[in-house]
Parts: structure tokens; C-alpha cells; sequence
């Protein structure tokens, strides 16, 4: 080794009174001995720095500095991140020092480096200098250089507890690629500055290109797992400052997006179910009080009948003010009814909730336009808030526009919605897919459809029962109370039409039985097949399309309901106003 190790810091004093800490840990020292050896404040966020200079052309060197200055050193000090590189006065670390420097060393600059390859004041040696702008240095106990790589990933990972990191790489070699390589296993997002050359340059052609075979093991597996984000190195300093500070924030707050997203629809659903409640309990209340306006009626006719009144003409005289007054109350609803359309409103709502949660379906199992060859230009994050926002847009030009929407106060994602082991904001693998998504909704499709047909079965026999009671009735020679009878056969009947108890039920099963093929198909797939991006993105688009199908049939069978049973309550109140009510001598 070029210099015995030592786990005691010591301080360096550079030529221009600049003073790092040095740890030179023994082998196999544990990361977190090292931190605490560093003596850092724990950083809110970690930015390592990944690359060379190697046939860098001259006339990227002014752009990269301000890369470097404007963009990581003042993106590290707006989110008091720490950056981490290899430390030596050479290529994009001695870069990495100045735009440091030109930020007035206000971020730590810690530089790791193998302790046998590297000189610095007070230990003269041949070696590659280390950089004079860096606050800490770890010089690793070896003689080769990547020999530092894994202590320097063990060393971020330790030092962000697991809080963000983001990796930026520039140009690169041999080291920098099994550098990138840690950082996709760890999960980290890349930035590769396209254009820089070398490695940065090979990987953002496989990317764009996605060839089916990548012979070099490594970048093969770079590009199937890595979180690499391209930026063109002629981009403006503006716009990678805006990405790095993106992809920290996101790891910081979760993916913000996703959020949002999930919030939207939480926002929506709390609504809906809101306007759902209104109009059940105003439809129930209009039929329950046109039964009671019937039963009152008959009741007041066969008392009459029966010559009953002579000493009791207050509750005559109480029952026909309270004839009078159901109509008038049933007219009111209708009226309430048709003026706020609830019905409606919660109609649209559901549909506007129900596209949102396909959209987060889609996004989270990367398939179709979130799948990455359909994400090199445009992320799946953009592309996911643009369609959310193309959804709530069309929401806002309905009548839905005319309420206020209540917020939604649970978490996020809401737990309700959720399949158990799903935390609604990882990304999803064809597997998880299925579970969470499609066996969920064949679940709910299967259980509602049993719901359904106990609901459409008891109405079915209370309206066989009513109709029966009736034709009894006329035997017996109480044909007055025929009247009940049909009231509660047209009150059933009514329920059951702006339920859509028989068609979701149809919907449902059709729902259930393609949905039962879909996950058919995908279990007989080989393993090979199944890990194919086309067939991925069938088993999301054959699902979310099944969903959808079925949703919009409800959807316009819903609204096509509505509008029938707003011109039935209409027409009927306008009978109603119409009819003088009985008098004493009219009787």
C-alpha cells in the first residue's frame, strides 16, 4: 500500500490555506464507522458525481463548469445535499472542485479515492493530486483505481439514510460504467449527459435504441434496471439544475406525481360518493312519499266509504291537509332534484375517477405510453400529469363545474381502494399487475354481481308479491287499495330502473368472464413470453380496456336512466298539480 491506513481523521492544508478532513479506514471498516470518522452533518440529500474527462472535446469544458457551478453546487446548497466524487485534481472532479468553489464552499465536497493511487501535502508521493476544493476526503484502503467504488456507494448510501440520491454522469470509462451499474442496483436515478462522450455517450444510444440483445452484461443490465434520465449536454443550465432538483424532490416526497394523482382521485371519489348519497336518499325519499300519498288517499276513501266521519271530522279534515301537502313536498324534491342533479353529477364524477385510476394502473406497471420506449423523450411522470389533467378538464365543462368540491383529508394513496401488500406507489411487475389490479377488480366484479342479483331478486318478488296483492284485492272487492298496490309496483320498478341493478349486473359478469380470459392468456405465457415488453403491455391494455368498456356502458346506461326518470317525476309532478283534491261533497 502506498500509506498505512487509519480509521483517526487527520487534516490536510492545501497551498491556498484550504483545510480538508481525511479518514484513511482499514479494510472492511463498516460505512457508518467512516461517517462518523467524517464528522459530517447528516446531508438532507446525496449527490454523486460519476465520470472523467477521457477525449472530452475542449469546447464542453466552459458548459460543463457551469454545469457543475450553476447546476449541482447550487441545486447541493438549495437542498442541502452533500456531493461525493472521486476527489483528484483531474477531469470532472477538479470541474466538481472549482464550481464548488465558485459557490463559496458552501456544500461539503467529499472525494474517495484508492489511498495507494493519490499524493497530496504532507505526503509526497508520485500519485494524481487530490483536489484542493474538497472539504473531506476517504482514501480506501487499495492500490487500484475502482478499487475506492464500492466504499464510496457504501459510504452515499450510509450518509443519506435512505433519503435521496441522485447519480450525474459525465463521459466515463471502465470505473464510471460499474459505478453506474451500483447506482441501478441501488435504485438511484442517473442523469447521463448525453454528448459528453465515452460511456455517457454508448448508454444513451442503447437507450434510445433498446436493442433485444446487449452483449456487454453490464450495460445490459444498466439499461433493463437502471432510472437513467437523458440530458442532451448542450441543454440549457436551467434545465439540468431543474431535473437534478426534480429527482431529489421526488425521492424526498415520494413521487410527487403519483401523488398528486392519487389525491385527484381521492378528491373525486370522495365526491362522487357524496352526490351518490344525495341522490339515493332524494329518490328514495320522492318514491316512499308518493307510496304515503297513495295509502293516504285510499285510507281517506274507504273511511269515508265506511261512514266514519261524522264524529271525526278533525282527522278528515288532518288527513286531507296532509294529502295536500305530500304532493307539494314530492313536487319540491323533484324540483331539488332536477336543479342540483346529483345523479348526474355523481355519474360523471365516478367516470372521471375511475379514468384516473387507470391512468395510475398504466403509469405504475410502465406499460404502454409509460412503458421506456415510449418515455425516451417525454416522461412517464409528464406524460401521467398531462393525463390527469386532461381528465379533470373535461370534468370541470360539465355541471359538476357548479359545485364545490369537498377536499379529501385521508392518506395518500386512500387505503380504502387498495389491494392488502399494496402501498399504491411502487412501480408494479406483471405479476404484481395482475394481483393488485386484475384479480382485485374480478374480485369486486364477482362479489358485487352476487350482491346484485339478491337486490334484483328480492325487488323482482316484491314487485310479484304487490302486483299479486292487487289481483287479490280486486277479488275480494277492495279495489281502492288496487291503488297501493300499483304505487308499489311503480315504486320498485322506478328503483330498479335508476339502480341499473339488471344491466350492471350484466355488465359485471361480461366484466368478470374477460377479465377471467385476460389472466388465462397471461398464466399460459412462457416465462420468456412474459417478460416480453408487447406482451406487457396486452396484459395492461386488454385489462384496463375491459374495465373501461364496461364503466362507460354503465356510465351511459346511468345517464340515459336519469334523463328517462327526470322526464317521468317531471311529467308526473305536473299531474299532480293538475288534480283538484277531493272534497267533502265530491266524495
Amino acid at each position: 500500500m502506498g500509506q498505512q491506513t487509519t480509521q483517526t481523521p487527520t487534516e490536510i492544508l492545501f497551498p491556498d490555506n484550504r483545510r480538508a478532513r481525511l479518514v484513511s479506514p482499514p479494510a472492511k471498516t463498516q460505512p457508518a464507522d467512516i461517517v462518523q470518522a467524517l464528522n459530517l452533518a447528516p446531508p438532507q440529500a446525496v449527490i454523486v458525481l460519476s465520470g472523467g474527462a477521457g477525449n472530452l472535446e475542449d469546447s464542453l469544458k466552459p458548459r460543463l463548469f457551469q454545469f457543475f457551478s450553476r447546476g449541482i453546487a447550487r441545486v447541493a446548497v438549495e437542498k442541502k445535499a452533500l456531493i461525493i466524487d472521486g476527489g483528484t485534481q483531474s477531469g470532472v472532479m477538479e470541474m466538481m472542485g472549482r464550481g464548488v468553489a465558485d459557490r463559496e464552499w458552501q456544500t461539503p465536497l467529499l472525494g474517495v479515492a484508492p489511498a495507494g493511487r493519490v499524493t497530496y501535502p504532507g505526503f509526497d508521493k508520485e500519485g494524481t493530486p487530490l483536489e484542493a476544493n474538497h472539504s473531506h476526503f476517504v482514501l480506501v484502503d487499495t492500490d487500484e483505481w475502482g478499487g475506492e467504488t464500492k466504499t464510496m456507494f457504501d459510504v452515499a448510501a450510509a450518509l443519506a439514510q435512505d433519503g435521496p440520491v441522485v447519480t450525474v454522469l459525465v463521459n466515463g470509462g471502465s470505473i464510471a460504467k460499474q459505478e453506474i451499474l451500483r447506482s441501478a442496483r441501488e435504485g438511484w436515478p442517473v442523469v447521463v449527459l448525453a454528448g459528453s462522450g465515452r460511456l455517457a455517450d454508448e448508454l444513451a444510444a442503447l437507450w434510445q435504441e433498446r436493442p433485444d440483445f446487449i452483449p456487454d452484461a453490464v450495460l445490459a443490465e444498466i439499461i433493463a434496471d437502471g432510472n437513467l434520465h437523458l440530458l442532451p449536454v448542450e441543454s440549457t443550465v436551467a434545465a439540468f439544475e431543474r431535473l437534478l432538483g426534480r429527482l431529489i424532490d421526488d425521492q424526498s416526497k415520494g413521487n410527487t406525481t403519483l401523488e398528486l394523482a392519487w389525491r385527484r382521485f381521492a378528491r373525486y371519489d370522495t365526491n362522487a360518493i357524496r352526490q351518490q348519497k344525495n341522490f339515493k336518499n332524494l329518490q328514495i325519499w320522492i318514491l316512499r312519499l308518493g307510496v304515503l300519498g297513495t295509502l293516504l288517499v285510499v285510507v281517506q276513501a274507504s273511511l269515508r266509504l265506511m261512514g266514519f266521519w261524522p264524529g271525526l271530522a278533525w282527522l278528515d279534515r288532518t288527513l286531507h291537509y296532509i294529502i295536500v301537502f305530500v304532493p307539494i313536498t314530492t313536487s319540491a324534491l323533484i324540483a331539488a332534484a332536477n336543479r342540483f342533479d346529483a345523479g348526474n353529477k355523481w355519474v360523471l364524477l365516478r367516470g372521471s375517477t375511475e379514468a384516473i385510476k387507470r391512468e395510475i394502473f398504466r403509469y405504475r406497471a410502465r406499460a404502454e405510453i409509460y412503458s421506456r420506449p415510449q418515455t425516451i423523450r417525454t416522461s412517464p411522470e409528464a406524460k401521467l400529469a398531462r393525463k390527469v389533467e386532461s381528465i379533470s378538464r373535461q370534468l370541470m365543462q360539465t355541471e359538476v363545474n357548479l359545485s364545490a368540491l369537498r377536499p379529501y383529508t385521508g392518506p395518500i394513496p386512500p387505503a380504502y381502494i387498495l389491494s392488502p401488500g399494496d402501498d399504491g406507489l411502487s412501480a408494479l411487475t406483471p405479476d404484481q399487475y395482475l394481483a393488485f389490479r386484475l384479480e382485485n377488480q374480478l374480485n369486486f366484479y364477482r362479489d358485487r354481481s352476487l350482491k346484485l342479483e339478491k337486490q334484483l331478486r328480492r325487488y323482482q318478488w316484491l314487485i310479484y308479491i304487490a302486483g299479486g296483492a292487487g289481483t287479490l284485492l280486486a277479488a275480494v272487492g277492495l279495489d281502492l287499495w288496487i291503488a297501493l298496490t300499483t304505487a308499489l309496483v311503480a315504486a320498485f320498478t322506478t328503483y330498479l330502473e335508476y339502480q341499473q341493478v339488471e344491466n350492471t349486473l350484466v355488465k359485471y359478469n361480461q366484466g368478470s368472464s374477460n377479465l377471467a380470459n385476460v389472466r388465462a392468456w397471461w398464466l399460459a405465457l412462457s416465462a420468456e413470453e412474459q417478460a416480453s415488453q408487447d406482451n406487457i403491455d396486452k396484459l395492461v391494455s386488454h385489462t384496463e380496456k375491459i374495465i373501461k368498456n364496461e364503466h362507460a356502458g354503465w356510465v351511459q346506461e346511468m345517464q340515459d336512466a336519469l334523463a328517462d326518470l327526470r322526464a317521468q317525476q317531471t311529467r308526473e309532478s305536473d299531474e299532480q298539480a293538475q288534480t283538484p283534491t277531493l272534497t267533502d261533497e265530491e266524495s
